[in-house]
């Protein structure tokens, strides 16, 4: 199997905006009677506020109104909801939601064991595939960054792949790998039909595609369970018939980073505590756009920026003491989500503690903190702007000016904590994914 195969052209996408993004526009349904595996045809989303009537036996609720029972605390719900609309198939926690590089779709998965995939645009959304397969909680993958494939991973050690037929308006069940017991993150590579991911005992694999499934490589190189994984583009474009250079950087609990070969599975360079000066667990990643760093965030509040030509280790950040805490209890001192600015020079880092401080990375000071008043779950910066977007467990969404600290806006609606969110690449439209099985899609 040559890595540098082109893709094929199966999703077609070159003519979707006449075609398929006008949201005025109906969704169209393909007819296929030899309906492929995983997918599921198209329904509309039903109203059932007509479900939600209280039919308790002996409250008046006319007359208790306003009335607190003695004794009882009583907890105020913010019920306000500023989304545009809604999708709730799920039965279960939403932990993976994302969205198509072109199209108005979004795949989802939850601790229900199933995927959707499903459409931003309408309202209410469409349903376009039914992601079955799975026999534990889906809580990662994704749609390919050419759009024509779709990958998930579950705690059951599967990873499943789909690809794009009717120009991404049906999905046909590709291949499966089972590997291991657990699945913990998968990554694209950026040009190439080629995705890595990670798993609870240490391991990353390597596959290609096309024009089969094929693993290009194992890495065992970590002793507990590897955490994050990012492919890294080429120190220099290759010379004329050579085939291009693929690197792989992997972290894990315990505390080593490593900088992968693809496919001899050959290590770049190994970074271990003692090259850090410091022994925690890395629980995730973030690859700088120019590609060069990359910044790995602790379960104790540090996070590292590495040079991902050499492996040298360019600065070590305490947040915690950016924070100002100096009691803050363990639990909350968690790396839970990064993310790089380049219009500005600045690497956001959220903690549980429900902070986010901006780190200039030039001097990597902290220019400001940020408080969200709960749990972080996930940051992204909108490309190319200063307009920081935040989800945290307090059920909310927010879009932060990093240059002054502002919150420009928050997203509502949710009963229970955002555990993470989905940009569609222009930025004007944000996904959630919440604990309470329901995404809300917001313009």
């Amino acid at each position: 199997m040559d890595p540098n195969e082109p893709s094929s052209s199966i999703g077609n996408f070159g003519n979707e905006e006449e075609a398929y993004l006008d949201p005025s526009a109906a969704f169209d349904v393909v007819e296929d009677d030899e309906q492929a595996d995983g997918d599921a045809p198209m329904s509309d989303l039903e109203d059932d506020d007509d479900d939600n009537d209280d039919d308790d036996e002996g409250v008046d609720d006319e007359d208790n109104a306003g009335e607190d029972v003695p004794g009882e605390i009583v907890e105020e719900i913010d019920m306000s909801n500023n989304s545009t609309t809604y999708f709730d198939k799920h039965t279960d926690s939403i932990f993976l939601v994302g969205v198509h590089p072109k199209l108005p779709l979004v795949i989802t998965g939850g601790g229900d064991d199933t995927g959707y995939v499903w459409t931003s645009h309408s309202v209410p959304p469409k349903l376009v595939t039914t992601l079955t397969g799975h026999t534990d909680s889906l809580v990662t993958g994704g749609f390919s960054p050419d759009g024509e494939w779709l990958v998930t991973g579950g705690m059951d050690g599967r990873v499943r792949i789909w690809r794009a037929r009717a120009r991404g308006q049906k999905w046909e069940f590709w291949d499966s790998v089972e590997e291991v017991e657990e699945v913990t993150w998968i990554t694209f590579h950026p040009s190439q039909s080629i995705f890595a991911f990670g798993a609870n005992d240490g391991s990353a694999w390597v596959y290609a595609l096309l024009p089969k499934l094929e693993v290009l490589c194992t890495l065992y190189g970590h002793s507990s369970v590897c955490t994050a994984g990012v492919f890294v583009p080429p120190t220099q474009a290759p010379a004329e018939g050579d085939e291009e250079e693929i690197n792989l950087v992997t972290v894990a609990d315990d505390g080593v980073l490593i900088s992968w070969s693809v496919p001899s599975a050959v290590q770049n360079y190994k970074i271990t505590p003692v090259q850090f000066h410091y022994e925690a667990p890395w629980i995730n990643m973030s690859l700088h756009p120019s590609g060069t760093s990359v910044a790995v965030g602790s379960a104790d509040g540090k996070v590292a920026i590495v040079g991902t030509k050499t492996g040298s280790v360019i600065a070590t950040v305490d947040v915690l003491g950016a924070t100002g805490s100096t009691d803050m209890a363990e639990a909350d001192q968690s790396v839970e989500g990064m993310a790089w600015c380049e219009a500005v020079g600045i690497l956001a880092v959220g903690l549980v503690a429900g902070v986010i401080c901006l780190f200039d990375t030039g001097s990597w000071r902290v220019r400001r903190t940020l408080e969200v008043g709960d749990a972080v779950t996930k940051i992204e910066f909108i490309p190319n702007s200063a307009i920081l977007v935040s989800s945290s467990m307090d059920g909310c969404v927010r879009r932060w000016d990093v240059r002054t600290g502002e919150e420009q806006w928050k997203g509502t609606g949710h009963s229970s904590g955002v555990l993470g969110f989905a940009l569609s690449s222009d930025g004007s439209t944000l996904i959630t994914a919440s604990d309470e099985g329901v995404a809300l899609v917001y313009k």
